[in-house]
């Protein structure tokens, strides 16, 4: 079995050097596709091309937008391109660091039987994770990006969110940058139903293929669900949920704390939180602020290679 890591990253070229050779001591034999926000800080191209098996390929970055499905869709074609065969995509950004030897990580998702862990829920379902107003909000209606917004411009505009509570036809939102949206007709049904999950995954390739075949087929869908907010976390779900076809795992394996999220960001984590994320069984954890903790990623160096 080989297994492909395709890394979304923006910043801390160190911090990515750091992953991609834990990445590669773990898991030697696999393919590591990085691909890195050309407006971010630049990578060190001549340390992550020296590696075996490691591909850079810039790519336009976002937040909340479709950059990051365009970005996973495109480590999908370059291994078709390339003609490189893998039967595992794992999908992490910069800022993930493992939690496990992947080794370990990859015979559970071998041994599982499973075609994915991918941790997922119908959307307007009792055991969603989200309010149906957040639901119908990102995905009923179709956005336009207005402006980038810095933290503190996100403040001062938050009050005009309150539109959204005392009509139904349109909206405005600041978590993703200034975004307005109007009611939209959906492409959803019984043959596509809404589901919604983390946007982290861990994909057998007939599962890969199979999301490859229906962006093809299907590029209404796509293209409905290019102007959506977070519709990273919904439309790969969608698609194979509603295929009813494959065995997924509603687990993603990886370790995140939303609580207290400001603007849908996971906390940094800290010294404090390893001993629960170590505990997890989560194969890998974020976020790592390298530059503001570069020990973390030295004790997590030290957990790995003692194989615990």
């Amino acid at each position: 079995m080989r297994f492909c890591y395709h890394i979304q990253s923006h910043r801390s070229p160190e911090q990515l050097n750091r992953l991609v050779h834990a990445v590669k001591k773990y898991s030697p034999d696999s393919i590591v596709h990085v691909s890195h926000d050309v407006n971010g800080a630049p990578p060190d191209l001549a340390e992550l091309r020296s590696m075996t098996d490691v591909v850079v390929q810039m790519h336009e970055g976002g937040y909340g937008d479709f950059s990051h499905v365009d970005r996973y869709m495109a480590a999908v074609d370059w291994l078709n391109d390339e003609g490189v065969q893998v039967d595992w995509l794992v999908n992490i950004t910069g800022q993930d660091y493992p939690l496990r030897p992947l080794g370990d990580c990859e015979a559970e998702l071998v041994d599982s039987g499973a075609d994915g862990f991918m941790e997922y829920w119908d959307a307007f379902g009792p055991e969603s994770h989200w309010p149906r107003s957040r639901v119908r909000s990102r995905y009923h209606f179709q956005h336009r990006r207005v402006l980038p917004l810095s933290p503190r411009g996100k403040k001062l505009l938050r009050p005009l969110q309150a539109v959204n509570r005392v009509q139904p036809l349109v909206r405005v939102h600041v978590s993703y940058g200034l975004a307005l949206g109007r009611r939209a007709r959906t492409p959803f049904g019984p043959d596509l139903r809404l589901h919604g999950g983390s946007a982290f995954s861990s994909l057998s390739w007939p599962v890969v293929a199979y999301l490859r075949d229906y962006f093809d087929r299907r590029p209404d869908v796509v293209d409905y669900f290019r102007h959506c907010l977070s519709p990273v976390e919904a439309v790969f779900q969608t698609i194979v949920c509603s295929a009813d076809r494959f065995n997924l795992v509603p687990d993603c394996k990886r370790y995140f704390d939303f609580r207290n999220s400001t603007f849908n960001h996971p906390k940094s984590l800290t010294a404090e939180d390893l001993p629960l994320a170590l505990a997890s069984g989560a194969h890998f954890a974020r976020k790592f602020d390298y530059e503001r903790a570069p020990e973390l990623i030295d004790t997590l160096d030290a957990h790995l290679a003692a194989g615990v």
